[in-house]
């Protein structure tokens, strides 16, 4: 084999490598990316205002690009979150969209990339008295540019538009859930009573405490912020709750 064949092949071998660690770097940002809107979303569910806020990047070209106007900068983001993140929102209230069919795309710099997302979901705002008389189903459409800082993918402008929303005037709520369920616990369940129990009798009994009977309460998250590493606030949040009985 001449040294001139060997040469031909190392420099082969390492084009092959090159491209093949673009692709797994491609493919992590992606994902990265993909990681990113999903948390975002999940926080906006229940406005966790800070951890939405955290979500975007310090950059003047920041933009949320809403129906009602735009906000600029990483101070216009906070401006339109302040009263989310100063906990004020009502805790019952809800506005849940789920990004799907999300497609990517990198751009040739490494550091910036475009995403378009359908968002479906259900949003409601209860009362003052905590009661939730309508709300509304909202199918919409994300056009949304993210760029890295300092190796981290952060959301630097969000367009939004509405295709069409349907309203609802009855709506279920976790109360309503926990009441059947907590009146159904309350009979006997021994038939003795000779009617038939309304569920399975559990190996471990309700708790009439549990949160998750109240409107607003947020399952933990299992996952650290992407952004900033950090526990995200739903602990926070849960708190101001109080249990249904």
């Amino acid at each position: 084999m001449s040294t001139e064949s060997i040469e031909s092949r190392l420099s082969r071998l390492e084009t092959m490598v090159k491209d093949q660690q673009k692709k797994i770097s491609e493919f992590e940002d992606r994902e990265a990316i993909r990681r990113l809107q999903y948390a975002y979303n999940y926080y906006v569910e229940h406005m966790l205002g800070q951890d939405v806020i955290d979500c975007f990047a310090d950059d003047p070209e920041t933009t949320l690009n809403w129906l009602e106007g735009q906000w600029k900068g990483k101070e216009g983001v906070k401006k339109y979150f302040a009263k989310a993140a100063r906990g004020e929102n009502p805790p019952g209230f809800m506005h849940q969209l789920m990004p799907t069919a999300g497609l990517i795309t990198l751009n040739p710099d490494g550091k910036t990339a475009r995403g378009r997302w359908f968002v479906f979901g259900g949003v409601y705002v209860p009362n003052d008295k905590g009661k939730v008389e309508g709300g509304a189903l909202v199918s919409g459409i994300y056009e949304i540019t993210y760029i890295k800082e300092n190796s981290v993918w952060k959301i630097l402008r969000i367009d939004w538009f509405i295709p069409y929303s349907a309203r609802i005037n009855e709506w279920g709520q976790p109360e309503d859930i926990g009441a059947m369920i907590i009146t159904a616990a309350d009979k006997p369940q021994d038939g003795k009573s000779g009617e038939e129990p309304a569920f399975l009798v559990p190996d471990i009994p309700i708790d009439k405490n549990d949160l998750r009977y109240v409107s607003g309460y947020i399952l933990p998250h299992h996952f650290p912020h992407p952004v900033t590493g950090k526990p995200s606030t739903e602990a926070k949040h849960n708190a101001r709750l109080k249990p249904l009985s």
